[in-house]
């Protein structure tokens, strides 16, 4: 499992915009982004861990084409690491862009 730091050095490497929660304005238009945002915790209760909680983010890759580079770039990354997430893609046929999304955990401490 990575580290919150991790996934964000991985997003950051593929060239493209990169938001936590929401984009900035400058950034909607882009070709290709990705954001991503916390959806769950998960309290971690062993002791003597070095992480408190595993938190899942939400990332999505929005892109004018499907299986854009980024999002196969993203993919390649993670397998890389034996990490294996199911993509899930839709059309938003009014803007005329893809959205690929998946749900991933990390190691992270919230308090």
């Amino acid at each position: 499992m990575m580290t919150k730091e991790e996934l964000v050095k991985l997003l950051k490497s593929l060239k493209v915009p990169v938001s936590e929660n929401v984009p900035e304005d400058d950034e909607i238009e882009a070709e290709t982004r990705i954001c991503f945002w916390e959806i769950e915790w998960d309290p971690i209760t062993a002791s003597g861990s070095e992480y408190n909680t595993v938190v899942t983010y939400q990332v999505s890759v929005i892109s004018e084409y499907p299986r854009c580079k980024a999002l196969l770039s993203l993919k390649k990354e993670l397998n890389k690491l034996d990490l294996h997430p199911r993509i899930k893609h839709e059309k938003n046929i009014p803007d005329r862009r893809w959205h690929s999304y998946f749900a991933i955990d990390v190691l992270e401490n919230i308090e």
